[in-house]
């Protein structure tokens, strides 16, 4: 032998070549090339071209009825010829196909008969376009099986589940149809599922002890879409009945929720987002929260529910806003043993029985609601310190507000008006604080049980009256009273009694006008307030405004209707060498004024450009030109939130400094 690196030499013959090629010759031999295997040509069963079959193989199935149970241990691809309507797989009670390889596709197949339809055991396969249906017991189950894509399948009349994910993480389900199954989908201990464009049709989710799955772009119909144990973070979109039980951070918008028990149901639930959902027709709540707390409810049109549109039950630090509850629920909303809860800028009307209903819940704000022909407006029972603040409570069919047992609560600056039996009762309910409210129209304002209330405020308020400033304690208006005001403090003489209660410092006017700004008229465009300002809504008005005199101004004011949020979002005032832009900051104290960047300077008989973007109900001038006592306003369109264009709607509003 030659030295160490060298070749091998037999009888003075180099054997290197020879070597070479024998073991190239044996490397091809090990990596065929894939071949596609036909059933039933080549093979009579399923089962027997899989177990000739090579890995990276196709085998194409034929038209026809296979009665088989096949169990699939390497990776190919397994398809019908023609689609699902021509080949059906029947398991005869076992599983149909058992996936224990990796990277298998089964594509095109009837799936019927077996006890699971599909059983993966195994990981990155794909399942598409088949039909999975009829008497399995299981459509398809994942058992610690990860990276799958079950797409495009129809899942129908399954005993169980359509699809049942255990111990099961990454997974995809995306445009599945999955119809009439006992549970449509129900993921056990399973992460990061993407669950994506599927129809539920009578049928539902589970997920239960699961985390971090997105649930977004379904359509859900008449069985529940369920959230169990633990979830978070999640995006529910086009949605139908949806449960969410010790769930965080989930965010439910844009969803249909009719015909089914409940609408949305938060159990044990904290910090999520319920926005812009129709909830309608079902069964008992719209909305039903237990034992939840920190979730935001806004901007949904809840009506026709059964029960409650909305109930929160020991329920706390929820929002509460912005929402159209109206049209036969039970109450609006409701609140038991649930505290510290903001009700604010919704609309609740026409339902059953109350528009807000609190019992033994305490420290919630309502406030900035319209809550009219209800059948009471807003009932507490056993609940203290509560406040109710410029909300407009009218045509009720019994009371405006009714408080039975129920001490140290707050009620300001609400207009209370044409309430059928009783602007306000008071029952066996003490301490409470009552001022700056209006009372108007209702057959009877006022009627006190057994009570013994404050009403007026607590500290004296200084206030301006027919262009003087007072200080005084300050009472309510009571649109029936008929005493004096020998002094012109705006104060009437003699109280305003009230069965066991008496108003010791009745205003002799409405509560606003003792505290519309008072601007130097010389410097103020004001349209005032129409003498009727419905019909109103939000909108963007567009038009023209061109002052008689000099006009400085820095803010601008918004008359709002009564009961009502009504604001400017944001505003502008420019001409071709300068332009003033205003925006809303919230519901802060002095949230009818917005402030411009820049001061508005109007010269007399100047035409200038002039935008406002309203928010909630403001009152509106219905003319298409306004004099006011410092130039006019004119409209050019003012198209509202539902797209419907005037050109006869003028906000009324003031700038002033």
């Amino acid at each position: 032998m030659a030295g160490g690196g060298g070749a091998m030499m037999c009888k003075g013959k180099f054997v290197f070549p020879v070597i070479v090629s024998f073991l190239i010759l044996t490397a091809f031999a090990g990596v065929s090339a894939a071949k596609t295997i036909y059933v039933p040509d080549d093979y009579a069963r399923i089962q027997w071209a899989v177990d000739s079959a090579s890995i990276g193989d196709t085998i194409i199935v034929r038209d026809g009825t296979y009665y088989e149970n096949v169990v699939v241990n390497k990776k190919l691809t397994i398809k019908s010829e023609n689609g699902s309507a021509y080949c059906i797989v029947n398991g005869t009670g076992s599983d149909v196909f058992t996936l224990e390889a990796d990277g298998i596709r089964i594509e095109g197949f009837t799936i019927t008969g077996g006890w699971y339809g599909i059983h993966i055991l195994s990981s990155n396969n794909i399942i598409i376009n088949n039909n999975i249906r009829s008497n399995n017991g299981e459509g398809i189950v994942l058992e610690y099986s990860n990276n799958n894509s079950i797409s495009n399948n129809d899942f129908s009349l399954n005993y169980w589940h359509g699809i049942f994910l255990y111990y099961s993480n990454n997974n995809s389900i995306s445009e599945n149809i999955i119809n009439s199954n006992r549970y449509g989908l129900y993921l056990w201990y399973s992460n990061k599922t993407m669950i994506r464009k599927n129809e539920f049709i009578n049928d539902s989710i589970f997920v239960e002890y699961s985390y971090n799955n997105i649930v977004e772009d379904n359509k859900v119909n008449g069985r529940p879409l369920v959230y169990l144990e633990d979830e978070s973070d999640k995006f529910i979109d086009d949605a139908g009945q949806i449960i969410l039980v010790k769930c965080r951070n989930i965010t439910v918008m844009n969803s249909e929720l009719t015909n089914t028990d409940v609408g949305i149901e938060l159990l044990q639930s904290d910090n999520c987002l319920i926005s812009n959902n129709n909830i309608s027709s079902n069964n008992r709540y719209g909305i039903f929260l237990y034992d939840s707390n920190n979730n935001y409810i806004s901007n949904n049109n809840i009506s026709l529910n059964n029960y409650d549109g909305i109930l929160l039950w020991n329920s706390n630090n929820t929002c509460i806003s912005n929402n159209n509850i109206s049209s036969n629920n039970g109450n609006g909303i409701e609140l038991s043993d649930s505290n510290n809860n903001n009700i604010s800028n919704n609309i609740i009307c026409s339902n059953n029985l109350n528009g807000i209903a609190l019992s033994f819940s305490n420290n919630n704000s309502i406030s900035n609601n319209r809550v009219s022909s209800n059948w009471n407006g807003i009932l507490f029972y056993c609940s203290n310190n509560n406040s109710i603040l410029n909300n407009g409570i009218s045509s009720n069919d019994d009371y405006g507000i009714f408080l039975e047992g129920s001490n140290n609560n707050s009620i300001s600056e609400n207009i209370i008006s044409l309430n059928n039996l009783s602007g306000i009762i008071l029952d066996c309910s003490d301490n409470n604080i009552i001022y700056l409210n209006n009372f108007i129209n209702n057959t009877k304002n006022a009627c006190s049980y057994y009570s013994t209330n404050i009403l007026n405020s607590k500290e004296p308020i200084t206030y301006t009256y027919k262009g003087s400033n007072f200080t005084n304690y300050m009472g309510n208006y009571w649109d029936d009273y008929n005493g004096s005001d020998a002094n012109g403090d705006g104060i009437g003489d003699t109280p305003y009694s009230i069965d066991s209660d008496k108003d010791n410092y009745p205003l002799i006017e409405r509560f606003e006008n003792y505290f519309a700004p008072t601007p130097t008229p010389a410097q103020t465009f004001d349209t005032g307030r129409p003498e009727n300002p419905y019909p109103s809504i939000s909108g963007e008005f567009i038009g023209t405004i061109k002052a008689n005199k000099k006009i400085i101004a820095t803010k601008l004011y918004t008359y709002a209707c009564e009961g009502t949020g009504g604001h400017t979002e944001h505003a502008l005032i420019w001409n071709k060498t300068w332009c003033a832009y205003a925006e809303w900051e919230g519901y802060k104290e002095d949230w009818m004024n917005i402030s411009f960047n820049k001061t508005v300077v109007l010269m007399p008989y100047e035409t200038y450009n002039i935008t406002i973007v309203t928010g909630s109900y403001p009152q509106i001038h219905h003319t298409h030109s306004l004099k006011t006592e410092n130039g006019w306003i004119n409209c050019t369109e003012f198209i509202d939130a539902n797209g419907n264009k005037y050109n006869d709607w003028i906000p009324a509003i003031m700038l002033w400094s």
